[in-house]
């Protein structure tokens, strides 16, 4: 029954993200791509984040980083091939182009650091918070 309720309440929240972000999209002439791409995945990886820092405040590092793996694969796989399964989508080749080689150089960088250092600490921490933050300087070059 609690279940039930969640997933309500989550298929009600899914539709209301969606109507405000196609509501900002016009009504500030940017794409749904790029709003879905900072603020919506943000939004999405709260969650992730608080489980996250929860799990690293335990001490349960190999929690911490299997949910971040686990959720990025999740993410680039089944999030991205059930919605085409209900009803096929139309895609700027643009813009996955584009974000999908950043995001492949910022995992080459990314998973080297971890597997060259195996740890994470401030100075790595602010780099890939960076690289994040360049995603912005690279998409709005598009």
């Amino acid at each position: 029954m609690i279940a039930g309720l969640g997933f309500i309440g989550v298929a009600v929240g899914a539709f209301i993200v969606i109507w405000s972000v196609i509501t900002l999209s016009t009504a500030f002439h940017i794409p749904e791509y790029l709003i879905s791409f900072f603020v919506l995945a943000i939004g999405t990886s709260l969650p992730e984040l608080v489980v996250d820092v929860m799990a690293l405040r335990r001490k349960q590092y190999e929690l911490a980083i299997g949910d971040i793996i686990g959720s990025s694969i999740v993410d680039a796989s089944l999030s991205i091939g059930i919605g085409p399964l209900l009803k096929p989508i139309k895609v700027n080749g643009a813009f996955v182009m584009i974000t999908g080689l950043y995001a492949i150089f910022v995992s080459i960088v990314i998973i080297s650091l971890l597997a060259l250092r195996e740890k994470v600490d401030r100075k790595i921490g602010a780099l890939f918070i960076a690289l994040y933050l360049f995603s912005y300087a690279t998409l709005s070059v598009t």
